[in-house]
């Protein structure tokens, strides 16, 4: 009888340690999820980032042409000037809303440095926990005095 209960006391005992393995073991790896997840939030934002820029700069409303020739990385200061005047209307709020999700974007000027930006597009997310910005160089083209000049797009991403 001794022996029996020894042996049970034992086997608790071992089935004890085993499921305290088992919690550590659950709780090491819960850690190494979350902390993948977070790494990929960042990734997919700053990807996020990236396809608003290239939205942008394919956007009609915005493209220099040519004699009906698309010229790369250029955005037209005629059509800037006119689409941020009246910045985003609520009519085609939807529509832009689909395209940048909850981010800001603003061309500048660079060279030659004129001051101001044109703010494109501007939603912000409320409660943000942090966001990402991409900076990127193009071409910014005068028609009316058929010059070229040099400017930034920032583009800011705002995480949840």
């Amino acid at each position: 009888m001794k022996n029996a209960q020894i042996q049970i006391g034992e086997t608790i005992a071992v089935l004890f340690v085993f499921f305290i393995l088992i919690t550590i073991g659950f709780i090491f790896y819960s850690k190494v999820i979350r902390s993948n997840i977070e790494i990929e939030k960042d990734e997919l934002s700053q990807l996020q980032s990236i396809a608003a820029a290239q939205k942008v700069l394919f956007m009609p409303e915005l493209q220099c042409s040519e004699e009906n020739i698309i010229v790369d990385s250029c955005i037209d200061l005629m059509k800037l000037r006119a689409l941020s005047r009246d910045t985003i209307r609520k009519e085609n709020e939807l529509h832009y809303y689909d395209l940048f999700g909850f981010s800001s974007i603003e061309i500048t000027q660079a060279y030659p440095s004129q001051p101001g930006a044109y703010i494109l597009y501007s939603k912000p997310l409320a409660g943000a926990r942090s966001k990402f910005v991409t900076n990127i160089p193009m071409g910014l083209y005068d028609a009316a005095d058929r010059t070229r000049k040099f400017g930034i797009l920032k583009i800011e991403t705002f995480i949840s």
